[in-house]
């Protein structure tokens, strides 16, 4: 286990963070890339072109037979936008409002379903809307359409859109204080730090990606190998950072030690029934994943953490 050797004055630590205020050309950019995001789409005559939207009803066959997922009513498909296999939008090019075609296609060889991978089939589609898109024009009417609550007017939506990025510059700038005040209490202390302290950091550095990757549908070997990385990279990138991390927990270890501070049975009931409620489990649930133990420690360091927070110095 590490030790500290030096503990820095925890208390009253001075900092100076300079806070961002939201400017208009902000506001403007992002609402700017709100419009681009939210095109108008205006009924045209004549034939698909491509960057149309169309409105379509479909069916595909294999060998003569319907099958299952091939099936859409009212089915909006833009063009060029590369939504269903190759070649489906292609034959829909030059067909014309009410127009029913036959469009004989193969899905690709590598295609997820193995009983249409490399199938030709053919997709019956009715054509019932040809539609423009066009950059939407900002004003009330376009505000409106985006069903903000209380937001009808180009006014109302740039007072929350800069509402919404100073919020954002405040969230940044609450955490730029704490890191900023934190830095100071690891330089300013003398720490020896474990092989062991510095691995227990790495898993729950780890342990975080793979929670993060895990809400995107991705597992970490998929993601190593779309970044071009192995573990031993990955953990070599993480290798300071957990260093850090683990400086940090035996700094506030040790305020804990020094400030006496403990946390009660009914605190740690309290945090059970939280979590529980949280995720949707039972306290006994939560008790075979959780240890009492780690749950006080981890209270303990947040009271010394909030101790160290609350009698900071912050000048802008």
């Amino acid at each position: 286990m590490g030790k500290v050797n030096k503990l820095a004055q925890y208390k009253g630590i001075e900092v100076k963070v300079a806070k961002t205020l939201a400017t208009d050309e902000e506001v403007n950019q992002q609402i700017q890339a709100m419009v681009a995001q939210s095109p108008t789409f205006v009924e045209k005559d004549g034939e698909v072109a491509h960057g149309d939207m169309t409105t379509i009803d479909f069916e595909g066959f294999k060998d003569g037979i319907a099958f299952d997922g091939g099936k859409a009513e009212g089915h909006q498909l833009e063009i060029g936008s590369g939504q269903f296999i190759p070649g489906f939008e292609e034959q829909l090019i030059g067909m014309k409002k009410g127009e029913t075609r036959d469009l004989n296609l193969t899905f690709p060889e590598n295609y997820g379903m193995a009983d249409l991978a490399g199938a030709n089939v053919v997709f019956k589609v009715k054509l019932h809307k040809i539609e423009n898109k066009q950059e939407s024009e900002l004003n009330d009417e376009f505000v409106s359409s985006l069903n903000i609550p209380e937001t009808n007017t180009v006014d109302d939506l740039k007072n929350q859109m800069k509402a919404h990025i100073q919020s954002q510059h405040d969230q940044a700038y609450r955490t730029n204080v704490e890191n900023t005040i934190f830095e100071q209490l690891i330089q300013g202390s003398d720490v020896e730090v474990s092989e062991e302290d510095v691995q227990k950091a790495m898993e729950q550095h780890i342990q975080h990606i793979k929670m993060d990757l895990a809400q995107q549908g991705m597992q970490l070997d998929q993601y190593l190998q779309m970044m071009g990385m192995t573990e031993e990279t990955l953990k070599q990138q993480l290798e300071p950072s957990a260093q850090q991390q683990a400086k940090f927990e035996l700094i506030i270890d040790e305020i804990v030690r020094v400030e006496n501070l403990s946390t009660t049975d009914e605190e740690v009931d309290q945090q059970i029934e939280m979590i529980a409620q949280q995720n949707q489990m039972t306290k006994e649930q939560v008790l075979e994943r959780i240890q009492a133990d780690d749950l006080k420690r981890d209270f303990n360091r947040l009271k010394a953490s909030q101790l160290v927070l609350q009698s900071a110095q912050v000048s802008e």
